[in-house]
């Protein structure tokens, strides 16, 4: 294919929003909260790894280990004072950078000029409905989506070694990427000539080869094979990836339709009502969506992400894109003059980036694909461009914007915490800096400053032996201590089921216990079994309390 005539379209307000939104979001949504699970997973697990430890062979990880060399580097070279809050931000900058890299990587096949659409446009509208998928914290999930998204622009742009290794180093990130190499090779196969396709595929088997390599050399291959597979089942597996697509709520996309459905088969109950742009079936959607996410945010008073299932529709909107481009591509597929062979690549390198964003929802933990928003929302207005009949694409694009900002303003009112709990954002007023200073700049409200202030206190008295249960993996990076055990959330799901071998090693070791007390007691977090809580419960059954603080209780094993 050849170059595309245009990269991008600048017009004031899209550049001007493409600047400042992500800004805004770097200066009033980073700097907010902690949790003490899910958020210090790679600060604590990358903390390891620059203490020398191995992953596999050292400390328990049930995920490849690409992300964790990723985020060691960056913690190595960030300045201790705000090693926490530049980890939140580097979650918004490879949102954002996905985002633009998606949107460059389309426009290399679709002519966005033709749908009126600007690229700083998609790609932060893509920013906006991809970065309210999780709380900012470094997440290997973000991290599997830019360095596929990289893989994409480079394999589009005749970079073939260079997207194999990307998108090796995609699938290295977490299990669900698997099929990416994969994707990214057949859109290369469709798109270059065919030897750049066997060129991206051996990128994927040296970056694979290497991998293998030095675990083995560092004797964790065993480790690594034993821990990083076997943890989703299948009927897990087929539940997201496959039939929270067809099992979604229905309610929404049906009152989207409900206005063309009347005006098409009962034109005479309608014909004096104006057809107005927001009662479109995709406009429409988005109007009902934002309604229905604020009206469940105001009243459940907790953080939510992705609201209601517009990934899942979407995809399925995407799938029908991908699988008949002759219909839904018609007229924005760049160089249509080969019958329909353009179509057909066209609906590969489409597919390559649905695949893309699909992958980020099939785990065993978050289910949902709105990581990879930008390929879903492109699909969305392609819908509304077909329904319409007419490539003018911008406003609804700015539609998706307006309320996505508004929307998901709502839903970080109250920011992400494990136990849930009511915590407006004007809580969240004390700096955590002020117990341990590589958090500084990172506001929490007054039950987060005093786990950091019971936590500090512990540990002064009890030394540095000791666990948090049953998590907390920020405790010895934050503490600065050398790890005393070999796992930090202690679910059964992230140890691989080794209960018995794990409770045993907090005796041998003589561990002193921190557990948090609006944790103890939970057997599971969720409601799957595999993410039982079976340790924590198993010391909280046996051992011995010998102290107890406001946020903590400190346990020791028992005596006989």
């Amino acid at each position: 294919m050849n170059k595309p005539s245009s990269t991008a379209f600048p017009t004031l307000l899209p550049t001007a929003l493409a600047l400042f939104v992500p800004l805004f979001y770097g200066i009033f949504y980073a700097p907010y909260g902690i949790d003490s699970t899910d958020f210090g997973y790679f600060y604590g697990h990358s903390w390891r790894v620059l203490q020398g430890e191995i992953p596999y062979r050292d400390f328990a990880y049930i995920t490849p280990p690409a992300a964790l060399y990723w985020h060691a580097f960056w913690l190595f070279i960030t300045p201790e004072g705000i090693s926490v809050l530049a980890g939140k931000i580097s979650f918004l900058a490879e949102m954002l950078a996905a985002a633009w890299m998606s949107a460059f990587y389309l426009n290399r096949v679709f002519d966005l000029q033709r749908l009126r659409l600007p690229l700083p446009l998609l790609a932060t509208v893509g920013f906006v409905w991809g970065v309210h998928t999780f709380p900012p914290m470094p997440w290997h999930t973000a991290d599997g989506l830019l360095f596929g998204s990289a893989a994409l622009l480079a394999g589009i742009h005749g970079m073939a070694p260079l997207a194999g290794i990307l998108a090796g180093l995609c699938m290295l990130t977490k299990q669900s990427f698997l099929l990416v190499p994969l994707g990214t090779a057949l859109m290369v196969f469709a798109c270059r000539p065919k030897r750049e396709g066997l060129f991206c595929l051996l990128g994927t088997g040296a970056v694979l080869l290497a991998n293998w390599f030095l675990l083995n050399h560092l004797n964790a291959w065993e480790a690594f094979c034993a821990q990083t597979t076997g943890q989703l089942d299948i009927r897990e597996a087929l539940q997201s990836g496959l039939f929270i697509y067809v099992t979604q709520n229905p309610v929404l996309p049906a009152l989207a339709l409900a206005p063309l459905i009347l005006r098409r088969f009962l034109p005479g109950l309608v014909k004096n009502i104006p057809q107005f742009f927001v009662l479109q079936p995709v406009p429409l959607y988005f109007c009902l969506l934002a309604a229905m996410y604020i009206f469940d945010t105001l009243k459940q008073k907790v953080w939510t992400g992705y609201g209601d299932s517009w990934p899942t529709l979407f995809m399925l909107i995407g799938g029908a894109c991908a699988c008949f481009p002759s219909f839904f591509l018609q007229g924005i597929v760049r160089e249509e003059k080969n019958g329909n062979l353009p179509f057909a690549r066209a609906g590969i390198v489409l597919g390559a980036a649905l695949l893309l964003s699909w992958s980020t929802g099939v785990s065993g933990g978050y289910k949902i694909p709105a990581f990879g928003a930008l390929p879903l929302l492109f699909c969305a207005l392609l819908a509304h461009r077909r329904l319409r009949g007419k490539d003018d694409v911008r406003s609804c694009a700015v539609l998706a914007l307006a309320l996505g900002l508004v929307m998901f303003r709502v839903g970080y009112e109250y920011p992400y915490v494990f136990p849930q709990r009511p915590m407006p954002r004007s809580s969240l007023v004390h700096d955590a800096g002020e117990i341990y200073p590589r958090a500084r700049g990172v506001h929490v409200d007054a039950v987060m400053l005093g786990k950091l202030r019971d936590l500090r206190d512990l540990r002064r008295k009890y030394g540095p032996h000791y666990k948090t249960l049953p998590a907390f993996p920020l405790a010895y990076f934050l503490n600065g201590d050398k790890p005393a055990y070999p796992a930090e959330w202690l679910m059964d799901w992230q140890i691989g089921g080794r209960v018995k071998e794990f409770y045993d090693q907090l005796q041998e070791r003589d561990i002193t216990v921190f557990m948090e007390k609006d944790q103890t007691g939970i057997a599971m977090p969720d409601a799957y079994a595999s993410r039982r809580y079976s340790v924590p419960l198993l010391v909280n059954e046996h051992w011995r309390r010998i102290e107890e603080t406001e946020y903590f209780w400190v346990l020791q094993k028992p005596e006989n």
